[in-house]
Formats: structure tokens, sequence, C-alpha cells
């Protein structure tokens, strides 16, 4: 049985909480603005993930907040069919949309989530990734470059760290004929350099500078692009 719900980036997303739970990828992860769900046909709501104690059933011809998922089901808050509010799991074959393939792409968003997550938190770069994401890795850039032509735009991203080597000089005091160091400059020591360029918004090339160690960036797939 075919169950249909119509959906929208509308409603405020729900805050991450402080510890994630490793195979739950949280809405606010990639879409802050949020994403909505209007439910046409009934849905039970249970207590975990796995099933569980019933919550009541999704009033059809409301709106449900999706707040996180799972690859096989969904957390959201709407209303229960008696008018009330009511948070819970609810299996993806209770949602569909105007969007084909709509649970297979929230599942590859799902992969996609994780592996990201996980390269955040290793501070690694990875082909694929958005400049939201190289922000949460490397923080805001040192400079910044954009050039458009007939076949796109590309941006490129500097992460310049230098080391501040501070020079002095040996002064002798005329009256009282003592040796002194005296600051005299101070001059900037490149460090590393790291070269992010994105082409049509996702990594494309990534740079590293002699002192810094080479990794052969990893690939991932770019963000799962939905049509509604």
């Amino acid at each position: 049985m075919r169950l249909l719900a119509l959906l929208a980036f509308t409603l405020p997303a729900v805050a991450l909480p402080h510890k994630l739970e490793p195979d739950i990828v949280y809405t606010e992860e990639f879409a802050p603005e949020g994403i909505t769900l209007r439910v046409i046909k009934p849905g039970y709501v249970f207590e975990s993930k796995k099933g569980g104690r019933k919550y009541g059933s999704l009033k059809e011809g409301t709106k449900a907040e999706l707040v996180s998922f799972t690859d096989k089901a969904y957390y959201i808050r709407g209303k229960r069919s008696n008018g009330e509010g009511v948070s819970g799991w609810v299996t993806p074959a209770a949602f569909s949309s105007k969007e084909p393939e709509f649970i297979k792409k929230l599942k590859a968003v799902h992969t996609r989530q994780l592996t990201v997550r996980q390269l955040i938190e290793d501070k690694e770069i990875a082909l694929g990734m958005t400049p939201e994401e190289v922000s949460k890795v490397l923080g805001e850039p040192t400079k910044t470059t954009l050039r458009r032509t007939a076949e796109g735009q590309t941006q490129v991203w500097e992460f310049l760290e230098v080391k501040i080597q501070k020079h002095y000089a040996t002064i002798r005091d005329p009256f009282t004929g003592a040796y002194f160091r005296q600051y005299t400059h101070s001059t900037s020591e490149e460090k590393s350099k790291k070269v992010i360029e994105f082409e049509d918004g996702y990594v494309s090339a990534v740079e590293f500078s002699e002192q810094t160690k080479k990794v052969r960036p990893k690939m991932i797939t770019a963000p799962i692009i939905f049509s509604w």
C-alpha cells in the first residue's frame, strides 16, 4: 500500500542534542531551516526507533516536523488523530512526496551525513564537501578568491598558518657599558598552507604546502538534491 505526504523546508529545526547517537542523522545537521512532512494518510507513532509503545497514529492532513532519522525510521513531531501533539518514531513507509525516490534519497542523505560527521570529527577534508562542511573542519579561510566563467563558478579558499619570529639585537649601554638584548622586529614564516577549490559549490581539489603532511583526500558524494 502506498502512503503519501508532501514535504517542504519550512518549520525551524530542533537544536542538536549534546551527544549525537551514532546511527541517527539530525535534520539540523544538513537542513537548519527544517523539513516539514504533510501527512495525508495516518501512520503509527512509536516510542523508539525499534518500535515499542504506541503513541497513537498521525492525524491525516496535518503537518509533522522531521527531527531526525535512521535508515529505517523517522523521528517526527506532529499531531495525533485526536488533535493532540505527539513526538515519536514512524516508519518511512508512512511518508512519500512529489519526489519520485524520496525514501531512497533520504537513505542516501543518512549514509552521506554519517560520513561527513566522521570527517568533521577527524578534521579531514574530502572531495564533494560543501563550504559549510569545510568551515566546520578548518574554520574561516584566510583568503577567498571567486572566479566566474562560461563553464561555471570556481571559488578558492586559502588557509594559512604562520609562525611569528621575533628578532633581537645585542646593544651596549653607552653609560654603563653593559650589554643587553633589544627587540628589533618580527617576521612571519609560513608554517602550513591549505588551498581548497570549489566548483559549483563542492570541493573539487585540495592542495597542501610542503610543510603539511600530504594525505590523499577522500571522496564523498555531493549533497542529495530534492526536487520539491
